[in-house]
């Protein structure tokens, strides 16, 4: 199979990308939050924001969860045949999934109830499912792009359906619509799985695979969809419980603050997400790799990461009072404090997404679903127990606490495996020691 040369300049260029499709992303979402934020009453923003986040669940899950494990799979794959194969037994996964997915509907009014607290906004599941279902096709054929190197064609479609989707909810939220801005936002997405179908669809990943190895490669990504998918449902399901809960305890006033934070810290927290799974993924999964590159890759991703968090944290500190009126809204001024707390936690958040991803790209898959159940069950722990006292600042430390043990013990695992002693040369295979 041929990929594109992958030298220094061909890292360089990549990187590149990413950092200019991640300050699209970033001026998108504060756009959203700023426009939701001043045109729509408490209510109203609370309503975006849960069922945007909702979208985003559904995104993710809509494809089976299979979209990392594929990449994983296309990257690392040497031979044509080999990438087809990983693709068709993706799509199988996508098939069963989207019939799970369907099952969503007749749970409309149970959803609205969990997510504002009334069964007003069950009209919007069935608008949503559909997306999601489209869109999760889309990722598939956007893994291909990723996994085979096309991360100029890849970032091109992700940027087509971001602005479309902005610009379609844009237009909503001037009208002071929420929920058809969600709708709106998730229909105007499906430019990405469009195009990107057009862009891989000339792709030696998308012929004919073996038809009798389709069904052991189901089972190899069924791994990663199993863990992909026990984390993309059971950390949402635990935020949206602990913000039911948030929201009997302290209103809707107290819970708009804490999506404000949230969805700040959404925004910050975007560069962790395109290095892991655009750029980080793919590049520790490649044939050959050595323990001295891998290290290299997480070391690039560990600096650029924490720079981007600790300048966005500083820059926010400072310009706090100048910054929420001019993103958000005056009223959210008091949300000030809450918004640094979460985005501290984002910084050593950084630490703790490269060892998830660094253990899925060795396929160490019981590794990457600890870390990141792990990461889950902190937050409701601390958040919980911080509720079930009546601090109301409960959700910003325990986000804080929560990443701080698990930067702590990774930071503490490594440095255990640094002992003399305990393991191979820097040149050995990337998958054959514990050191990696």
């Amino acid at each position: 199979m041929s990929f594109p040369d992958s030298g220094r300049l061909a890292k360089h260029k990549g990187l590149l990308l990413l950092g200019v499709f991640f300050g699209v992303k970033v001026l998108v979402g504060l756009a959203l939050l700023k426009l939701s934020a001043e045109l729509l009453p408490v209510a109203g923003f609370a309503l975006f924001s849960q069922f945007v986040m909702l979208w985003a669940l559904l995104n993710l899950v809509a494809s089976g969860g299979v979209q990392n494990g594929l990449i994983r799979q296309i990257a690392s794959a040497d031979s044509d045949i080999a990438a087809r194969t990983a693709f068709r037994a993706g799509g199988r996964i996508w098939a069963t999934a989207s019939l799970l997915v369907l099952s969503l509907i007749l749970l409309g009014e149970m959803v609205s109830v969990a997510l504002v607290g009334s069964a007003t906004a069950a009209w919007m599941v069935p608008w949503l499912v559909v997306a999601a279902l489209v869109a999760g096709a889309g990722q598939l054929c956007s893994a291909v792009l990723i996994g085979s190197g096309r991360l100029t064609a890849n970032v091109g479609s992700q940027t087509a359906g971001l602005v479309a989707g902005f610009v379609a909810a844009a237009v909503c939220l001037y009208r002071a619509e929420a929920g058809w801005a969600v709708i709106a936002f998730a229909w105007g997405s499906l430019v990405t799985p469009v195009t990107a179908w057009a862009l891989a669809r000339t792709s030696p990943a998308l012929g004919r695979g073996r038809a009798d190895a389709v069904g052991a490669e189901v089972r190899v990504l069924m791994g990663y969809s199993g863990a992909f998918i026990a984390v993309a449902i059971v950390t949402p399901a635990i935020l949206f419980a602990l913000r039911h809960f948030y929201r009997e305890a302290f209103g809707i006033d107290a819970l708009a603050e804490w999506l404000v934070a949230n969805r700040i810290s959404d925004v910050s927290t975007q560069l962790i997400g395109l290095f892991m799974v655009q750029w980080y993924l793919p590049t520790i999964s490649g044939p050959g790799r050595t323990i001295s590159e891998n290290r290299t890759a997480a070391l690039t991703a560990f600096v650029i990461g924490s720079a981007v968090m600790v300048l966005a944290l500083a820059v926010f500190w400072v310009g706090a009072p100048i910054l929420v009126p001019l993103f958000l809204s005056q009223q959210y001024l008091s949300a000030s404090t809450a918004i640094s707390l979460y985005m501290l936690g984002d910084v050593l958040r950084v630490t703790v997404s490269i060892a998830a991803y660094h253990a899925l790209g060795r396929r160490r898959l019981w590794t990457y679903l600890g870390i990141e159940t792990a990461s889950a069950a902190l937050i409701g722990i601390f958040v919980g127990i911080g509720v079930q006292q009546g601090w109301i600042d409960a959700p910003y430390f325990g986000y804080v606490a929560a990443y701080g043990v698990l930067f702590s013990a990774i930071c503490i695992r490594f440095l255990l495996a640094q002992r003399p002693g305990q393991g191979g040369g820097s040149h050995a295979r990337g998958s054959e020691s514990v050191h990696e």
